[in-house]
């Protein structure tokens, strides 16, 4: 039908007409931006900009959570099968409901909370009904793995208790729930999406509970409890539940709904439902996009083995072993500390490739004998000359897009805030398109994988970065570290850095734009590994172990305390003493593992749980060794939990730290720890970890 979800409509007719934006107002910016591009240009941009620029629903949307009780504490109440009861459902809806549902158990008191209406009830299934009818009434539900549990568990309780499955208004798929009249969001579906996680969070989360999400997005986390469901107050239950369904609300809801917002570009741009926008990764975004784009132009859609009999040559060898195709490339870098350094970034790299080039799966090695000539650098594969191809013309398209207009005006304070922080939701929902509009290709699990346009891209990618390299040693500048798009320069000479970005447009057409200035930067021998600080005294850490989150704090504190240190420094002379400051850290360190003077939560090794315990068969990881100590001793063990456990001189070789004691600690393991952790940096630093503890070969030996 061609409809784009979450695009507005004008009912006209019977029939569904878009309801853009002012047409001529559309024209007129699309001329002043973009005026130096071609008329057939010019007309995909218009539709693209009117897409994005056109009204943002308002939702009305409800946030759900529900706590059932298990007789036995340490099982998992199961969703399909559904045997315990719901004791506890919090709803909160954005025109203001807070209620919590609560069945009469044994020992039940009324709870006293000014945060929420509480309901109380003492037949379940009549609960459960006036649930649903609330369900029922909101066009949007958003739960937090409510395809797995909340949803499920619902649907199949109300069959348990014989409610007639018209008035269950949930609808259950092979993708997840959904609801008979709605949408249901599954946020833990969204906030496992690694996309979503790196380019539109900044990764500002690591773990996927929702505590930790959370805690990293709104400042505030779960209510932590220390015993089973079964044993907690009808206050203490009460408020557990209406907080989980507060965080999932307030996820939605804070700064001005982005995450809404974020939703519906997203839907927009991939021409999917919300519902499927959810629950599908980019690369399922950009199948529908360009199938989408199919119909549109009438053009068939390919089978995947006809593509590859077709085009699945691969031309370059890989470097790195397991990969079909030789990937970016990486300049060594120079090791030490390097004071004034600039760092200069390809913008929008692998799309602009794409589009200046021409690579989409059609036009790679083309049927035109006359093509046969426009060869990629360092491959075998020519592209078409002859027509545009679908891949090329839309992720162009986007690109310019994002790095004209939604990205300049999403940093620009002459508009508004709230028309600032909108765009940045687009600009942001671009970025993680366009990062892996390239890789799809080179992923054999997608429909159009066409190995030669991935090749060539990356190939193409390199020419650019060599270039570009060698025109900066013409201008004598040293380059001391580059990696796929970015280029670290020893100079802050404006001329120069402006003559090499000038002269990467003009030879090569890609834009090449200061990223970052740094005050000095540490390298140490290892790529992608580097620590700096810059002009505005941020403390940058690339790559390096110690900012990774499960690290136990004995040594992530120490290694935030030589940050704090490095980051202070101004000159070459403060460096000299920082390095003595970092070195007696370390000293510390070592002694009070020695000496066994620590603790040993601070020694704890903290990873989520991504699955059941059961499902690890070929390996099993340390904290999947913790945690069936834990279900051995009776304590519940679920999916999306953080087992924190301490290395031990056993053959597990871990302990859980509920059961931990000191005497069973391996201290060498944490000494090996704290050496790896910090000899990236003291490689670099010119420091001698040996030396600093003061052993000596033949003691260390021993």
């Amino acid at each position: 039908m061609r409809l784009t979800p979450c695009a507005p409509y004008c009912l006209v007719d019977g029939k569904l007409v878009e309801a853009a934006p002012s047409e001529e107002e559309i024209k007129r910016k699309v001329e002043a931006v973009f005026g130096d591009l071609s008329g057939e240009e010019k007309k995909l941009l218009t539709y693209w900009v009117s897409l994005l620029e056109a009204a943002q629903p308002r939702f009305k949307y409800l946030s759900l959570d529900i706590e059932v009780l298990s007789p036995v504490s340490t099982r998992v109440p199961s969703p399909t099968k559904a045997r315990d009861k719901v004791v506890a459902a919090a709803l909160i809806g954005s025109d203001g409901r807070r209620e919590v549902y609560l069945l009469k158990t044994p020992g039940f008191k009324e709870p006293k909370c000014d945060q929420f209406e509480a309901k109380i009830y003492e037949d379940e299934s009549q609960m459960l009904r006036e649930i649903f009818r609330v369900i029922d009434s909101y066009p949007v539900v958003a739960t937090f793995n409510g395809d797995d549990f909340d949803m499920p568990y619902l649907r199949h309780r109300g069959e348990v208790l014989n409610i007639p499955r018209e008035q269950i208004p949930i609808s259950l798929g092979r993708e997840g729930a959904s609801l008979k009249h709605g949408i249901h969001i599954d946020l833990y579906k969204l906030f496992m999406n690694r996309s979503i996680q790196v380019y539109a969070f900044d990764n500002r989360y690591r773990e996927h509970t929702l505590g930790a999400i959370a805690q990293a997005l709104l400042g505030k986390g779960k209510i932590e409890i220390e015993k089973p469901i079964g044993e907690l107050t009808t206050e203490e239950l009460a408020r557990y539940c209406f907080q989980d369904a507060l965080l999932v609300h307030e996820l939605l809801t804070s700064d001005n709904e982005l995450l809404l917002k974020l939703l519906v570009v997203l839907s927009r741009i991939s021409k999917m439902p919300i519902e499927d926008a959810c629950r599908h990764g980019v690369s399922g975004w950009i199948k529908s996009l360009l199938y989408f784009e199919h119909r549109k132009r009438g053009c068939l859609i390919p089978r995947s083995d006809e593509l590859i009999e077709e085009k699945g040559v691969i031309s370059t060898k890989a470097v790195i072993e397991g990969k079909k195709y030789r990937g970016a490339i990486v300049v060594d870098p120079v090791p030490g500390v390097h004071f004034t350094v600039t760092v200069l970034d390809f913008s929008s790299l692998y799309p602009s490739v794409l589009k200046e080039w021409n690579l989409s799966y059609e036009t790679a090695r083309c049927p035109h004998q006359e093509c046969r000539n426009n060869v990629v650098p360092e491959t075998t594969h020519w592209i078409c000359r002859k027509r545009r191809g679908i891949q090329s013309e839309v992720i162009g398209c986007l690109r310019d897009i994002r790095v004209r207009w939604y990205k300049p005006k999403s940093s620009d304070p002459n508009v508004p805030e709230a028309q600032r922080r909108w765009y940045s939701v687009v600009q942001r929902a671009l970025k993680v398109f366009l990062n892996a509009a390239y890789g799809v290709f080179g992923f054999e699990e997608f429909p159009l994988y066409c190995p030669p346009v991935a090749e060539s891209t990356a190939a193409i990618a390199r020419y650019a970065f060599k270039k570009a390299v060698e025109k900066a040693s013409e201008l004598g500048v040293e380059v001391l570290y580059g990696d796929t798009d970015s280029l670290f320069l020893k100079t802050t000479n404006e001329h120069v850095i402006n003559e090499l970005v000038a002269w990467v447009k003009k030879e090569l057409n890609l834009d090449l734009e200061i990223d970052k200035r740094y005050r000095y930067i540490v390298f140490s021998q290892r790529k992608k590994n580097y620590l700096g600080v810059t002009d505005k005294g941020v403390v940058d850490v690339k790559g390096l172990t110690g900012k990774k989150s499960h690290i136990p704090s004995f040594i992530k504190d120490a290694f935030e305390e030589m940050l704090k240190i490095l980051g202070e420094v101004k000159s070459e002379g403060e460096f000299e003493e920082a390095k003595m400051k970092i070195a007696e850290i370390l000293k510390s360190k070592y002694y009070t593992l020695k000496k066994g003077e620590y603790n040993l939560e601070d020694l704890s090794f903290k990873v989520m749980l991504s699955k059941g315990v059961d499902k690890y068969v070929k390996t099993t990881p340390p904290h999947v060794k913790a945690a069936r100590k834990l279900i051995n001793k009776g304590i519940q063990v679920v999916p999306g939990d953080i087992i924190a456990y301490v290395k031990t001189k056993d053959s597990d070789g871990v302990e859980p730290l509920e059961l931990a004691r000191k005497d069973q600690v391996d201290v060498d393991k944490y000494i090996e720890y704290l050496m790896s952790t910090f000899e990236q940096v003291l490689d670099a630093l010119g420091i001698d970890f040996d030396r600093i503890v003061g052993i000596t070969s033949l003691e260390y030996f021993m």
